[in-house]
This record gives structure tokens, sequence and C-alpha cells, in this order.
């Protein structure tokens, strides 16, 4: 019995393109929660930059001490 190796085609042209639209639709809906994820810490932040404002200009109006 004699053993011969034949090479073996991993990736198909169709397949190929198959996986791109996968990995591109993959990377875009990460993309769109990291975005979500980012949007809901933006109303803290408004909030914390109105309120260091206001004492800001709370404290501008005190005469130096």
């Amino acid at each position: 019995m004699s053993i011969k190796s034949q090479p073996v085609q991993l990736i198909t042209t169709a397949g190929s393109d198959e996986r791109l639209v996968k990995r591109c639709a993959l990377g875009f809906f990460r993309l769109v929660r990291e975005v979500a994820s980012h949007a809901q810490e933006v109303p803290g932040v408004v909030i914390q930059a109105a309120s260091d404002v206001r004492t800001a200009w709370e404290e501008s109006s005190r005469p130096n001490a």
C-alpha cells in the first residue's frame, strides 16, 4: 500500500466572497454596538460639564480670597 499526498483547496472563490461579506457585516455590527455604547456615556459627560461650568460661574462672582 502506498501513500499519496494530494493538495487540498482550503478556500473556494464562492466561499471567499461569502466570508468577505460576513467579515464586513461583523465589523460593521461591532462598530455600531461600540458607538451605541459610547453614546450612552454622553449624557453623563454633558451633565458633569454643565455642573462644572455652573460651579465655575458661581466661583467667578466671589471676590478673590
